[in-house]
């Protein structure tokens, strides 16, 4: 076991590697740049407040609201406990989902935790779903909520499958409706106008594929060769990306896969990449890819793409809040470094605040993210 004196040189040392790339570079290939590291996270399971024994301890479903069973206080007292401790340790920022509800404060409070964070350099990206999870305002009567915007367009009510013909998914939006679609870009103008965020999460909801003739004739018309969810994506968020960085240059807009490297029908092949802007981020669950002692050099080939590693640790609905992770990061981070990727991060629900493990688990992340 890497023991805290360890993981302290490990960090000085990834430290010290980074600068001699750099003095390195007059002389030989430019090295890669230093990974950022992002932190995913859902409101409900924060316990950076006052309240941690309220959080859920479940994962989300895109069908069901995500209740939040805290006081409206302890978004903005946990948000920027979060804020501060990144801007302490050098994390890029983080993701959050639930990051607009009624329930804790809707708008204003959104504002205040978004201004709070950009005076401190640290960049907070929402999460939001497209089809499904709520879309851009997850909980409350809002015209950019999921909920709202199907009561007053009734007809636009879908059904997706999961991936592979599996359950059936409802109500969801058809990506391939241009009315939809529309909403997504005016949704995207209204976050921006409205927040200083840094960009968007995005996400399609749990591998659904809609079978609707529209949106079957959507994917086919891409004439690429890749998983269906992922074709899916594309129809989804073509014109919206386009838009999205029309708007913001800088922005990162994230698609979420939640596959791993393993999972990528034809991989290296991802012919999708080329269908987006280049500026698109494409974010990836390595927690299957990176078991294999070898990923690194297995997985060899990914095509040039902004992309982001996501790692299912640390976090209390997959039971692994109390688990050291820094022997992994030292072994894992390195190794995605190779690969290309941009973003890396874990979970970041579980409080730094007088809790060594998991400040030992941030910590680790950044070291090893700068090698």
């Amino acid at each position: 076991m890497m023991i805290r004196r360890d993981f302290l040189k490990a960090g000085v040392a990834a430290l010290a590697a980074g600068d001699r790339l750099s003095q390195a570079a007059t002389t030989g290939p430019q090295p890669r740049r230093e990974m950022k590291v992002l932190l995913w996270n859902w409101d409900a399971r924060m316990t950076w407040d006052d309240e941690p024994a309220r959080i859920s301890t479940k994962m989300a479903a895109s069908e069901d609201i995500f209740p939040y069973r805290k006081r409206p206080e302890a978004y903005k007292v946990g948000g920027r406990r979060l804020v501060d401790y990144c801007a302490k340790v050098g994390i890029y920022g983080f993701c959050l989902w639930g990051f607009l509800r009624d329930s804790h404060g809707g708008v204003k409070a959104a504002q205040d935790l978004c201004k709070y964070a950009a005076d401190r350099g640290v960049a907070v990206l929402p999460g939001v779903g497209l089809c499904s999870y709520g879309g851009y305002y997850y909980d409350g009567d809002h015209p950019f909520n999921l909920q709202t915007y199907l009561r007053k367009h009734s007809n636009r009510i879908s059904f997706a499958l999961e991936e592979g013909g599996g359950r059936k998914v409802t109500p969801v939006l058809d990506p391939s409706l241009p009315e939809n679609q529309k909403w997504w870009r005016d949704g995207l103008e209204w976050l921006f106008e409205t927040f200083q965020i840094d960009g968007v999460n995005y996400e399609m909801g749990d591998f659904i594929v809609n079978p609707s003739p529209r949106a079957v004739a959507a994917r086919a018309a891409l004439g690429i060769e890749c998983d269906e969810n992922i074709k899916e994506m594309v129809v989804a968020t073509s014109d919206l990306f386009k838009a999205g960085f029309a708007l913001r240059p800088e922005a990162v807009l994230i698609n979420s896969t939640y596959r791993g490297l393993e999972r990528i029908t034809g991989f290296p092949k991802m012919p999708y990449v080329d269908l987006l802007p280049r500026q698109t981020v494409w974010e990836y669950n390595l927690l299957g890819t990176v078991r294999k002692p070898d990923f690194s050099e297995r997985y060899q080939g990914v095509p040039q793409h902004r992309a982001y590693a996501y790692l299912h640790w640390f976090n209390a609905s997959t039971q692994t809040a109390n688990k050291d992770y820094v022997e992994e990061i030292a072994r894992v981070f390195p190794g995605v470094h190779k690969l290309g990727f941009e973003f890396i991060g874990t979970y970041g629900e579980i409080s730094a605040v007088n809790n060594p493990l998991a400040d030992r688990n941030y910590r680790a992340q950044v070291a090893w993210a700068r090698m």
